[in-house]
């Protein structure tokens, strides 16, 4: 025996499509008003609900457990009206009930990009929003199967103890509630904060409010708001509160994402840290510690730490990826086991200069998110390293925007190609841009390998770091010392290749000067390898100046 149980309010528009998806699966309707002002209770009489009236208490949890205790079956289904559960997905749940040998099973739950949005599109990928969810909806009725949580309620006590779980794929749930203009419509942030924030001024100590509090500030984009409930529930985690696995969770993984997000690397590291080992194998937290390792390559004095650095990124992002079968009841970094998982193994092996595996990242993060910008801005520069700027140009159009990741690639890519008016042009909007943020902390590096380029041929002074700004120095005769070789050298490919269009224009141009700066032993020292591109420069030169005086 299956019961569908479920909390509503004001759902006359979505509660009867919710209903007869689950026709002919479940044996008992269970439905919690908690104060609806439309039609939605006498719809889901109709419609052979047992409807029960739960008046609203600022406790989402607490309408939950109404319902659990007016379920009769073995075995209950836990949807929300903005939800349905697809055809095969209910013949794939009955199946998996007739040889159960778990308590909680976890169901794949699909955003629909649209409300009108195929279902099969949706479960295939090609019409859904970012990845897929595994939660906890198929549940054996056990006498202290209970809910808890005033928003984001869920059975996470009850599961941890001692519960067989299962991932039940097939079992699809399509979710209309994640559209984007539905979600503006309900206006869900304001309604969570303010229970949130009554609830933590009642109980300070509680810290799973405020790691609550903390996500929910978050997914709204409000970092300052985020940070203080995160240190707030922080400190009380400090001071030796007891607490579940998934609070701690929770807050570890809310603070260190925020230190992450405002580059304080050593304070993340540290709160990972003291959280312990409780939390130590979860996806989230490898994925935080990858992120932390690849900003710590970018401030790397050696090539030698870089490529350190970067190997631990690479181990860290792959542990996450591995967790992606794994049964995990609350995940909260999205597409920490899929599509951001790839993008930062991406931007991994374009730091390595490895072109071919980075494309292959990307796509398979936007095989899976096609709204990944940063996936998307990465398949670019994966393009400008492989050598196709014709490509890269043709692909960049969708990352020109508001922030300067894309313009960056365009004046790398109008570089490559010789085009100077148009590559000032492209440089002059990334800067226009840089109050946004880049969507790759690495893309500064490209923005300051740009700026060098350009001033370069243009023959105008600049001081930017890497090493395109340091060829530019040296040529204008700076920067000329015995010190030790800047930590990115020539060895990134679309360094190679910007350097040498720059240095064949300057030959061009007949700058002779600036040209033997370039291949003097201090030169050389600074930028190991750079007297051989010269050479070659000037070699392709001389065989051009062949050919055309052969015609």
């Amino acid at each position: 025996m299956l019961s569908l149980c479920m909390i509503v309010r004001d759902e006359s528009a979505m509660l009867p499509a919710c209903l007869e998806s689950v026709r002919g699966v479940v044996d008992e309707l269970v439905v919690v008003d908690t104060g609806s002002t439309d039609d939605t209770r006498e719809l889901a009489r109709a419609l052979g609900a047992k409807v029960l009236e739960h008046p609203w208490c600022e406790d989402f949890a607490a309408p939950r457990n109404t319902g659990l205790a007016a379920c009769t079956s073995d075995w209950v289904l836990v949807l929300d009206a903005d939800e349905r559960l697809t055809r095969s997905g209910g013949a794939a749940l009955l199946l998996a009930l007739e040889s159960a040998a778990f308590d909680c099973g976890l169901l794949p739950l699909h955003n629909a990009a649209r409300v009108d949005s195929a279902f099969d599109a949706v479960v295939n990928g090609s019409e859904r929003i970012a990845e897929v969810a595994y939660l906890p909806r198929l549940l054996r009725r056990t006498s202290d199967l209970r809910y808890t949580g005033i928003i984001h309620e869920n059975v996470g006590e009850w599961a941890s103890k001692g519960r067989r779980h299962a991932i039940l794929r097939g079992v699809d749930i399509v979710h209309l509630g994640g559209v984007p203009d539905v979600r503006a419509k309900r206006d869900k942030y304001r309604r969570n904060v303010r229970l949130l924030e009554a609830a933590c001024a009642r109980n300070p100590d509680d810290p799973s409010l405020w790691g609550y509090l903390a996500y929910e500030h978050q997914e709204a984009g409000e970092r300052g708001a985020a940070r203080r409930a995160a240190d707030a529930g922080w400190k009380v985690v400090l001071a030796g509160t007891s607490m579940t696995e998934l609070t701690m969770l929770r807050l570890a993984t809310a603070r260190a994402w925020l230190q992450v997000q405002s580059d304080e690397l050593v304070g993340a590291t540290e709160t990972l840290d003291q959280a312990g080992d409780l939390i130590a194998a979860q996806p989230d937290i490898h994925f935080i510690r990858g992120c932390i390792s690849e900003l710590e390559a970018l401030r790397a004095d050696t090539l030698g730490v870089r490529a350190a650095r970067l190997a631990d990124a690479r181990r860290h992002v792959a542990a996450a990826r591995a967790c992606r079968d794994a049964v995990h009841l609350q995940r909260f970094i999205h597409g920490s086991t899929g599509w951001a998982a790839e993008t930062r193994l991406g931007v991994v092996e374009l730091l390595e200069g490895d072109a071919a595996a980075a494309l292959s990242s990307f796509d398979a993060a936007l095989a899976e998110n096609t709204e990944a910008l940063e996936a998307r801005c990465g398949r670019v520069e994966a393009l400008l390293l492989s050598g196709d700027a014709r490509a890269a140009l043709r692909e960049v159009q969708p990352a020109l925007g508001d922030r300067p990741d894309g313009w960056v690639l365009a004046a790398c890519a109008a570089g490559l190609a010789g085009g100077v008016e148009a590559m000032a042009t492209w440089v002059g909007r990334a800067q226009a841009t840089l109050a946004a943020g880049f969507l790759s902390p690495h893309r500064r590096e490209r923005y300051h390998d740009a700026l060098g380029v350009l001033a370069l041929m243009l023959g105008r002074e600049v001081e930017v770091p890497g090493p395109l700004g340091e060829l530019a120095a040296l040529a204008m005769g700076r920067g000329e010392d015995a010190g030790r070789p800047v930590a990115r050298g020539l060895g990134d490919p679309l360094v190679t290749a910007l350097a040498r269009r720059a240095v064949t224009q300057l030959l061009r141009s007949g700058r002779v000067d600036e040209a033997e700066r370039l291949v003097s032993p201090s030169a050389e020292r600074r930028l190991p390898g750079l007297g051989r591109l010269v050479e070659e420069a000037i070699g392709a030169l001389e065989r051009e100046g062949a050919r055309g005086g052969a015609q």
